[in-house]
């Protein structure tokens, strides 16, 4: 076992599944995760409950775009041996559309749950979106604990440019602007994997929230919280690193059963059990 895995089990909390999580003496990463069912669904999600396993000191919150938990994704989640909440978060009727976008009501969700939680509590933390489908070094987690109201830090893989980043004075240290694919009117032209919040700021800000407007929930986000350019905390060596990729994984297609029927003698074969365990997953 490499030194980074063996750290992380012996900082692991003792908790309870599904339960919070409360130790005023350590500084918390509370992890949103949406996620909804497709066929990529358990290869992203394993992907990331593993890096999650190198991490010590966490909390994920991952919630599906459904209205019934999926027992693969819960299954995961035990498997990942961390403290973690399993919630629901489905589109509401009225935000099906692509304009309005995936991963909102999930958010939303999860900012209830930590208000529901963690108000009117002197729980030391940071709340950061890792979605289910980027790619992270561990370095990440520890340049983000840090965080006094909220942090930015470079994104890689992010369409024409390659990246998302602040923009830094090397004078000052300060971030002055936004370099990213999509400047539009925002304010803060950020990718959602590239900032964290401080925990208690986050629970002062009672109107915080995020639009079902794609493009525009980073900013709006950000902007329902009150900071400003000059509160920002440039992480990552002043934002000279990448940490974290925007990846994608490229859509697949499910199992099909009427193509296994199709093999001779299938049903003495293992080919049965194995459709049934990756439908399962879907």
């Amino acid at each position: 076992m490499n030194s980074s895995s063996s750290n992380s089990q012996n900082h692991r909390m003792p908790f309870i599944p599904g339960e919070p999580v409360y130790d005023p003496e350590r500084i918390l990463i509370f992890l949103i995760t949406p996620t909804y069912t497709r066929p990529t669904q358990a290869a992203d999600m394993t992907r990331l409950s593993q890096t999650l396993q190198l991490v010590p000191d966490i909390f994920w919150i991952v919630v599906e775009d459904a209205h019934n938990r999926s027992r693969s994704v819960e299954d995961l989640l035990r498997r990942t041996n961390a403290p973690y909440a399993h919630l629901l978060g489905p589109r509401p009727p009225t935000h099906l559309d692509k304009r309005s976008g995936r991963g909102v009501s999930n958010r939303l969700r999860a900012f209830e749950w930590l208000r529901e939680n963690y108000s009117n509590t002197t729980q030391k933390g940071v709340i950061y979106f890792a979605d289910d489908d980027n790619a992270y070094d561990v370095r990440i987690f520890e340049e983000m604990r840090s965080t006094r109201i909220v942090s930015m830090f470079p994104v890689g893989l992010i369409s024409t440019l390659g990246l998302s980043t602040p923009i830094v004075s090397r004078k000052s240290g300060k971030i002055i602007g936004f370099h990213d694919p999509f400047i539009g009117r925002r304010k803060f032209a950020v990718d959602m994997a590239g900032f964290a919040v401080n925990l208690q700021f986050f629970l002062n800000q009672k109107k915080a929230t995020m639009p079902y407007k794609v493009g525009y929930e980073e900013d709006y986000f950000l902007k329902s919280l009150g900071v400003q350019i000059w509160q920002l905390e440039p992480k990552a060596q002043n934002c000279t690193q990448v940490l974290v990729w925007h990846t994608k994984t490229k859509p697949a297609d499910q199992p099909k059963l009427t193509l296994m029927k199709k093999v001779t003698n299938y049903t003495e074969t293992n080919l049965p059990d194995l459709y049934a365990n990756q439908l399962e997953q879907l």
